[in-house]
């Protein structure tokens, strides 16, 4: 599948700032066109990624439909694409926004025993993104890790919006509370054995 790589003018917005406004305002003017767009939430802070999707779908008039990629993407290939093709067929195209929560999920492998640290896209997320560009609509993926989100799914999207810690010290101390002291948030990307302790 060829992928195409889409204008730039969106590949590096962050939530809060001008670039986000202009984002919000290019996806009112095209939300009636028959085209797609896919969209990349990285980062931790989930506050903010549920605050610029609560401004979108006001934006655009249009309901949310939250879907965890757990339950879809599956070591069996066909699994996936059974399941995939069975979410994008049941789906009012015009009304709806698609936010995939857990993205990491999926997003590409690392190879084998090699020592590349690049991730090559799986079929499973090439399939994804065929059934994104087949759908007119928005597409949001939520990914965490900004490594997680290889170049193959870079390149397919039209806009990538970063979500950074927030200036309050307040509410850095209560994010890092939250996702450290009860839950042992893990930060790290996980790679191959190979790799283990050479990343500083």
């Amino acid at each position: 599948m060829d992928i195409q790589t889409p204008d730039s003018t969106f590949q590096n917005v962050t939530f809060g700032d001008q670039g986000f406004k202009d984002l919000k305002d290019e996806l009112s003017r095209t939300a009636d066109k028959k085209e797609h767009h896919l969209s990349l939430f990285l980062g931790f802070y989930k506050p903010n990624k549920q605050k610029a999707l609560d401004e979108i779908a006001q934006k655009l008039d249009r309901q949310v439909k939250i879907i965890n990629t757990k339950e879809f993407v599956s070591k069996i290939e066909s699994a996936t694409f059974e399941r995939l093709d069975a979410l994008f067929n049941q789906i009012d195209q015009s009304n709806v926004i698609l936010y995939f929560k857990n993205g990491d999920k999926l997003c590409g492998a690392y190879t084998g025993n090699s020592h590349s640290r690049v991730k090559y896209a799986t079929p499973q997320e090439r399939y994804f993104i065929k059934k994104v560009q087949e759908f007119n609509g928005l597409v949001v993926v939520d990914i965490d890790e900004y490594t997680d989100a290889d170049k193959t799914l870079r390149r397919a999207a039209q806009s990538i919006v970063s979500f950074t810690l927030p200036d309050s010290k307040i509410q850095r101390f209560m994010w890092h509370l939250k996702n450290y002291s009860f839950h042992g948030y893990d930060l790290k990307t996980k790679r191959p054995d190979a790799y283990v302790g050479e990343i500083s």
